[in-house]
């Protein structure tokens, strides 16, 4: 049964045997769980079924001593769970079977819905939801954040944070810490620091731009070398730059027939970017992420390298 709905969730073969090294647990350990060895992706993990209604407490004290006691990634397989239970493993990191529900197995960086069937596995770049976690952390100076509070200062679910944290485990980000099960982020208290730390993983921002006919009729926030002029003295280019969001862009109404022809002069790009940080009084996008939109030939300019360095020391450190 176990391994029928494992490999019905993961689309792949998965193997499962009983765990026979019985030796290295206690009793209570071994007469509590229906303990199997599972083999997933390459990876070795202990599958633990309780044999009797667990409270959660001693659900996660037990999932954890699993772990050391077997050496191995500790996946709790569970047929009775509730909501609140799913969402304090997902919060603490620990993996878990919920047998028709969900699978988290964040040691091979993958979540699977039983009813959507939609898959999140770990990817070779970082996401935008994650690289604005970052960057809001860092503007702000969190300071030991939980999955819980931090999706109620981005205003998005739970779920979306665990997936960040994830990532942030497989990028090996320093700024996420474990302790006592909970996982949290804390911002370094020197910010030039943790920019310089981060920017071997962050992206640029920019999804796509569009080169428009005529200016917008809506006010948009400035970016890219826009935005840099904004914060700093230097001179705005030919044409001015905006940043859109991809639920404001249908709203915008940007069309083909707006476009100009390659070749030509814009009255203005408008960018649209992966996310948008609250910054100031909303005329322009974030610093860092202005940096980010710029590319790198524009920053071999020196004034636009010497505007970049205005910018920072006047509105970041």
């Amino acid at each position: 049964m176990m391994k029928d709905y494992v490999e019905k969730i993961l689309h792949q073969d998965v193997q499962i045997s009983p765990y026979t090294d019985m030796g290295r647990l206690p009793l209570s350990y071994r007469s509590g769980y229906d303990l199997n060895l599972m083999t997933v992706g390459g990876q070795n993990a202990l599958l633990a079924a309780p044999v009797e209604k667990t409270p959660l407490a001693a659900l996660r004290k037990q999932q954890h001593q699993l772990t050391i006691y077997t050496g191995l990634p500790c996946v709790l397989y569970m047929t009775d769970m509730n909501y609140y239970t799913r969402d304090v493993m997902l919060d603490e990191g620990i993996p878990f079977v919920w047998e028709g529900h969900q699978i988290y197995l964040p040691f091979i960086g993958t979540l699977l819905d039983d009813h959507k069937r939609q898959a999140i596995t770990a990817c070779a770049q970082i996401s935008y939801l994650t690289q604005r976690l970052l960057l809001t952390a860092l503007y702000q100076g969190w300071q030991k954040v939980t999955v819980t509070k931090a999706s109620k200062l981005l205003t998005v679910s739970k779920m979306s944070i665990t997936r960040c944290f994830d990532e942030l485990e497989a990028f090996n980000v320093p700024y996420l810490t474990v302790r006592s099960r909970a996982r949290s982020i804390s911002a370094d208290a020197d910010k030039k620091a943790m920019w310089d730390n981060l920017q071997g993983i962050l992206r640029n921002p920019v999804i796509k731009s569009y080169a428009l006919r005529k200016l917008p009729d809506r006010i948009f926030p400035l970016s890219g070398l826009t935005a840099l002029a904004h914060y700093s003295m230097l001179d705005d280019g030919a044409f001015p730059v905006y940043a859109i969001t991809k639920k404001d862009l249908s709203a915008a109404g940007i069309f083909d027939n707006m476009l100009v022809p390659a070749g030509e002069d814009p009255a203005c790009i408008i960018q649209e970017l992966g996310y948008q940080i609250p910054f100031g009084n909303g005329d322009a996008v974030d610093p860092l992420t202005v940096i980010l939109s710029i590319s790198e030939e524009e920053k071999s300019d020196p004034r636009v390298s010497m505007a970049i360095d205005e910018m920072l020391e006047e509105h970041v450190w």
